[in-house]
């Protein structure tokens, strides 16, 4: 479903919902509740955590005595409001309703690197290149070999033995390290390999985005003065871990 389409929807239901203290016999309600967990389904996905959120949500069968049913529904309807109001922040997202970060709050040239992708709302782009500069970069900085990837690099450079480590208490150095391997495993590995597809894309990426600059800006400014190579970031696909 059209993200644009399923805000309409759910504004509409959240306005009904506004109505149920007053009014609203047990079809209307249960039609209502049936409604809400299509339009979710439909347009998040049902594996998004809004639509199983949702539909776990207490709701009462019809088979309640009346005055019964309307008061277990009445008890949950915030719960199932709230759901609502979230999915609906979601979605303004995916329609592009809401701002979306740029330049200003991103490492300058990781911006430079993606701005052609996340122009064209490419967003599969956007996650892939962001890691492949990512993991680019600080090899360069650090001056590794090129084989080395992922974890492996994100230990040798920000680890107990690395030249580049981060903070200014052991905690941080390790925090660092697990932030850089973190970012490794968990994004690079992914989306450096595969395309996902998924209905908050837009805001997976840009997310990304934010991780990678947050890590890139980090390095700058402990060990900016010793970097051993600034050439430019290639656009090749990074070996396999």
């Amino acid at each position: 479903m059209d993200p644009v389409v399923a805000i309409e929807r759910l504004r509409a239901l959240d306005a009904e919902a506004a109505q149920f203290p007053h009014q609203g016999a047990i079809t209307e309600l249960t039609s209502w509740f049936g409604r809400g967990r299509s339009i979710l389904r439909r347009s998040l996905g049902p594996e998004h955590h809004l639509s199983q959120q949702f539909a776990l949500v207490k709701w009462p069968p019809p088979t309640y005595l009346p005055e019964n049913f309307r008061r277990d529904v009445l008890r949950n309807l915030p719960a199932m409001r709230g759901v609502i109001d979230a999915a609906i922040a979601d979605l303004e997202m995916l329609a592009g309703e809401a701002p979306v970060a740029d330049e200003s709050g991103v490492d300058a040239e990781l911006w430079e690197h993606i701005a052609p992708e996340v122009s064209a709302e490419a967003w599969g782009k956007v996650a892939s290149q962001t890691v492949i500069f990512t993991e680019d970069r600080i090899r360069k900085w650090a001056g590794r070999p090129p084989g080395e990837v992922g974890k492996d690099l994100a230990i040798a450079i920000f680890g107990g033995s690395g030249q580049f480590q981060m903070g200014q208490t052991p905690g941080e150095n390790q925090g660092w390290q697990l932030y850089a391997q973190g970012v490794a495993q968990a994004l690079r590995n992914v989306d450096a390999h595969r395309i996902q597809n998924r209905p908050d894309h837009k805001r997976y990426a840009m997310g990304l985005v934010g991780a990678c600059s947050l890590l890139l800006t980090q390095m700058r400014y402990e060990h900016g003065n010793r970097f051993r190579d600034t050439s430019p970031a290639t656009a090749e696909a990074i070996p396999d871990e």
